[in-house]
Parts: structure tokens; sequence; C-alpha cells
């Protein structure tokens, strides 16, 4: 049995009826993210607003191996207030066996 990488659309597929659950969460910049520490078949995305239940969410879906995330300083305008954070959040998945 061999295995392959999950593309951008299966991740997309994954995330982002998770995201709009949370109807004020601001799901963008949704790409690949290999990283030397984390591998590969990992995806990263920016929410402006941290949910516990999107994390615990997305952490139970099959697919997922682990998430891991990181507050981020928001552009000029972008935060909800003066001290606003947004989120990092970075998806690795288990490799789909074909």
């Amino acid at each position: 049995m061999t295995t392959r990488e999950i593309t951008t659309k299966e991740s997309l597929d994954i995330l982002k009826p998770l995201a709009e659950k949370e109807e004020f969460i601001n799901f963008t910049g949704h790409k690949k993210f290999p990283h030397k520490g984390l591998g590969d078949n990992v995806y990263r995305f920016t929410i402006n607003i941290m949910s516990l239940d999107l994390l615990i969410s997305i952490m139970e879906h099959e697919a997922v191996q682990n998430v891991y995330f990181t507050p981020s300083s928001p552009a000029t305008g972008q935060g909800m207030d003066s001290i606003s954070m947004i989120y990092k959040v970075y998806v690795k998945y288990h490799p789909v066996e074909e």
C-alpha cells in the first residue's frame, strides 16, 4: 500500500466547513506549509478569533494528526480592538493511503 500527501483542496474541504460553524471567525490564507520540524503534509491558515471548539473539531477529524497555533499581530486596522491578536493555525495530516 502506498501513501501520498493530502491535497490543498482536500485540506480546504476538511477545514472550511468546520470554520464556517463559528460564524464570526474569519478564516483566511489557507496554504501548504512545509516545515523542517513539522515535516510535510502541513497546511496553515489564519483566523481572527481563537475558538477552542474549532481546534477540537479539527483535531478530532480522522485525517488530522496534530494541530498547532501561534498568536500573531494583525495588520493595522484588522484587529477587533487595539490589543487583538490573530492566530496562525497549522494542521498536520496523516498520509493518505491509496
